[in-house]
């Protein structure tokens, strides 16, 4: 049984600490770039945003906040793990998927640094029930992907420059662990959909 876990997680030939630091890398890079504009915001969009999370909040204090589109929460979940991994059966998953996680990066640091700096350690906590509940199962998820694709991007460069020749090594495990991810995403929308309203209201009170 070890020995299977094991193999499942033998990321092939491109090497999974190369992928694992190239994509924790833009992701880290991306998110300090978030931070840096989200410091930077201020004025009227940050006053606008403000307001609307207090009515949000003050709606799901209430009970009366509608719960989260399933539309929007399969677009929110979905579209950076699908966009990783069919990114991963090009020889373009080399620089997309590194770029994809920068962006990624911006976008929930951004995210997050803005909450801090609207409500102070409040916002911390907003933003963990908000993004961090979820994420602890979607970012892992995303990373396992982003690893995997981009060893299996490495893997078609290598083989394009050497003139098409050698087998790829996209083997059982690789959709093995692109089935654990999508059970991992489909956990975390069933949350996004009926926990995070509630942990929401739970702590309205505090804003």
């Amino acid at each position: 049984m070890r020995k299977r876990i094991v193999h499942i997680w033998d990321v092939p030939a491109g090497g999974a600490l190369t992928a694992l630091a190239v994509v924790s890398a833009a992701f880290c890079l991306g998110a300090l770039a978030g931070m840096l504009v989200a410091s930077q915001v201020g004025g009227g969009g940050q006053d606008s945003l403000t307001a609307y999370l207090e009515r949000y909040l003050a709606a799901a204090q209430s009970g009366a906040a509608a719960p989260p589109r399933v539309s929007s929460i399969l677009w929110e979940t979905l579209r950076w793990p699908v966009l990783t991994f069919l990114l991963g059966f090009t020889a373009l998953g080399v620089v997309g998927i590194p770029l994809l996680f920068g962006v990624r990066g911006f976008l929930l640091s951004f995210a997050v640094s803005s909450f801090v700096r609207m409500f102070g350690g409040a916002g911390a906590i907003l933003a963990f029930f908000a993004f961090g509940f979820t994420g602890m199962l979607s970012v892992p998820a995303l990373f396992v992907l982003g690893v995997q694709g981009f060893a299996s991007g490495q893997e078609l460069v290598a083989r394009a420059l050497s003139g098409g020749k050698g087998p790829l090594s996209r083997g059982r495990a690789y959709w093995v662990r692109g089935g654990l991810c999508a059970a991992a995403l489909g956990l975390c929308m069933l949350l996004e959909w009926w926990a995070v309203p509630a942990l929401l209201g739970s702590v309205a009170d505090l804003f």
